[in-house]
C-alpha cells in the first residue's frame, strides 16, 4: 500500500538507520536522496540497481520503493573480488554471504530480485516490456564500465525515468565522465543535479521536453569540466593536484536536496505511483 508523501518522507530516518548498519560507501545525505528517488516514482516501471556490494543501497532502494506500494527491486552484481574500482572484501573472493545476511537482517530479502552475474548478461535477456523507472548505477567505476552499464539498460528506460550514478565526485573518474558526457550533454535528459556524489538526471522519450533544462545542464557541465581532469584516469590524487581537486569539487553544487525542491524540479508521468 502506498503511503502519502509526508508519510514516505517521515520513514526515511528509519531507513537511514538500517542502511548505516550495513557496510558501504553511501553517506547519510546520499541515503536520504536515494530514498527520495525510490519512494517517489516519476513514471511507471521498476527500480534496477547495478552494483550491490554488501547491500546498503539495495536495502535503501527496497525499503523506499515499498513506501510507494511497489514490489521487488531488481539488483545485479557478480559479487566477486578483487575488482579494480570496487571496495575491498578483505581477502574474501565473494561478498555473497554478507550480502544475503544483510538483506535478511534488514527484512528486505523478499523484496529484492537479485541476479548474481554481470550487468551485460542480465541486459541481454531482459524482456523489452520490463521498463525501468529508476536506474541506479554503482558498478564498474571505469569510464568504459559506467558507460557500458548505461548503454545496456538505456533501451529499457520508461518515459520520465531517473538515471543516477554514484561516485561522480570521487577519484575513480568514470562516473564523472559518464554523467557529464552521456547525461548532461545528451539531448534526451532534462532535469539534473548532484547530491553528495550522486549525479542524476531525468530521461524523456521526446527530446523537446529537455530543451528548457539545457542552460542549467550546461552550467553544471562547465563546473564538472574543471573537476574531471583531476580524476579522468582514476588513481590517487596528491600534492598540489589534491588541492586543485578539492577546490574544483567544492565549486560543484552537491548539497542536501530537499524533497519539495526535487519534486518541483522533475516531471511526474500520469502513470507514476
Amino acid at each position: 500500500m502506498s503511503l502519502p508523501p509526508a508519510g514516505r518522507i517521515d520513514a526515511f530516518a528509519a531507513i537511514e538507520r538500517t542502511a548505516l548498519s550495513i557496510e558501504g560507501q553511501l553517506t547519510p545525505k546520499e541515503i536520504r536522496f536515494l530514498c527520495l528517488l525510490a519512494a517517489f516514482p516519476t513514471c511507471a516501471g521498476e527500480v534496477l540497481e547495478i552494483g550491490s556490494f554488501k547491500g546498503r543501497s539495495t536495502t535503501v532502494l527496497a525499503k523506499a520503493a515499498s513506501l510507494a506500494g511497489q514490489g521487488a527491486v531488481v539488483a545485479v552484481d557478480p559479487l566477486t573480488s578483487p575488482a579494480a574500482t570496487d571496495p575491498s572484501l578483505g581477502g574474501q573472493s565473494s561478498g555473497w554471504a554478507d550480502f544475503q545476511a544483510n538483506l535478511e537482517r534488514a527484512g528486505v530479502r523478499a523484496r529484492v530480485e537479485f541476479y548474481r552475474e554481470r550487468s551485460s548478461a542480465l541486459a541481454a535477456r531482459r524482456p523489452a516490456a520490463r521498463r525501468i523507472r529508476l536506474l541506479w548505477i554503482d558498478g564498474d567505476h571505469t569510464a568504459a564500465g559506467a558507460k557500458a552499464d548505461l548503454a545496456f539498460f538505456a533501451p529499457f528506460l520508461a518515459d520520465g525515468a531517473i538515471v543516477a550514478l554514484h561516485d561522480v565526485l570521487h577519484n575513480d573518474g568514470g562516473p564523472a565522465r559518464v554523467f557529464a558526457e552521456d547525461l548532461l550533454l545528451s539531448p534526451g535528459f532534462g532535469p539534473a543535479g548532484l547530491c553528495g556524489s550522486i549525479g542524476w538526471s531525468q530521461w524523456f522519450a521526446d527530446p523537446a521536453g529537455c530543451v528548457p533544462y539545457r542552460r542549467a545542464k550546461l552550467r553544471l557541465y562547465r563546473r564538472l569540466q574543471r573537476f574531471i581532469p583531476y580524476v579522468a584516469f582514476g588513481g590517487d590524487i596528491d600534492g598540489w593536484a589534491k588541492l586543485g581537486y578539492k577546490l574544483a569539487r567544492a565549486r560543484i553544487p552537491h548539497g542536501e536536496v530537499s524533497p519539495a525542491a526535487w519534486r518541483a524540479k522533475v516531471r511526474f508521468h500520469p502513470l507514476a505511483a
